[in-house]
């Protein structure tokens, strides 16, 4: 079956959108190695401020990761269609990424995971709860949110975080690389 054409394309961009080099990076809010990888992508993203760089994040949920798909329609309705927000509350459900662990919900439900979803978004901004559970449950967030994974289907993405350079998929970066690691391969491209 093909994918449907989305209203938007997939990710959701930082840096210039008409970069010469450009990242797709493709992370599960619930995922340890994205985790990990989460902050290095930010101090890139910083380092080459102004530069010919853009990132365009995807959010995929892997099976087992089973409160990331929730994690994803409330970052998605926080960020509400703007950059600058969904990267700031990325950056925060990363931090406090433990509070989403499978064994966190073991005799927990969906409503338990939604309030605490919206707890963490009105501890960032004064927001108002029930209007934020709301915007989640909202049909252009959940298309937003299963856009990514068909997309990644079509990149053969199956592990996350997956990592493209200029649509290159044999990338000498992961997780675990440093800033200097990223710097050594994107210089050469800048």
């Amino acid at each position: 079956m093909a994918i449907p054409i989305p209203q938007r394309p997939s990710g959701v961009l930082l840096g210039d959108p008409s970069a010469q080099v450009t990242l797709d990076v493709f992370v599960d809010l619930q995922c340890p190695h994205s985790k990990k990888l989460w902050p290095t992508l930010m101090e890139v993203m910083n380092a080459y401020k102004g530069k010919s760089l853009g990132l365009k994040t995807h959010l995929i949920t892997l099976s087992n990761h089973r409160q990331a798909w929730d994690m994803t329609l409330g970052l998605l309705a926080f960020a509400d269609g703007n950059g600058d927000r969904f990267y700031q509350f990325a950056t925060h459900l990363y931090a406090h990424q433990e509070l989403f662990y499978n064994g966190q919900f073991r005799h927990k439900t969906q409503e338990d995971l939604i309030r605490l979803i919206a707890e963490q978004a009105c501890s960032l901004e004064d927001i108002n709860k029930a209007q934020f559970i709301s915007r989640m449950a909202d049909d252009d967030i959940y298309i937003a949110g299963r856009t990514p994974i068909r997309y990644a289907a079509t990149r053969a993405v199956w592990a996350t975080p997956t990592i493209f350079i200029n649509n290159a998929d044999d990338v000498p970066v992961n997780h675990s690389s440093s800033l200097a690691e990223w710097q050594a391969v994107l210089d050469a491209l800048i």
